[in-house]
């Protein structure tokens, strides 16, 4: 079940990146989401500028399905442009996720764009 989920998630985020210019349009690498979440709400981040590498993003959301915390991992990131990182944690922070009342009050996830 859960990897139906995780691949309906990829799928959705996958089917709103296409584009004429696929080959420049940033790609989804990897995306983990706490279970019985998924997005609802993800803004574009094809007009961020331009960069090479990949930017893994780590994300904290509420029960309410709004990101509260969103840091690039250093350790995974390979983008260097600060910048350009901060508008991708910021593209993130907009991201919206269904509600969950029995969740916990903070639940993490994380996901990595690679930039072409």
């Amino acid at each position: 079940m859960k990897k139906t989920i995780r691949t309906l998630i990829t799928a959705a985020l996958i089917a709103g990146s296409v584009s004429v210019f696929a080959d420049k349009l940033p790609k989804k690498e990897y995306v983990k989401v706490p279970a019985g979440r998924s997005i609802t709400m993800q803004p574009s981040i094809n007009h961020l500028g331009h960069a090479y590498g990949t930017v893994a993003i780590d994300f904290v959301i509420d029960k309410n399905g709004n990101v509260i915390s969103a840091t690039a991992d250093r350790r995974h990131t390979t983008v260097r442009d600060r910048v350009f990182i901060h508008k991708v944690e910021e593209a993130v922070m907009a991201m919206k996720f269904n509600k969950d009342r029995h969740a916990r009050n903070e639940e993490r996830g994380s996901l990595a764009y690679s930039f072409r």
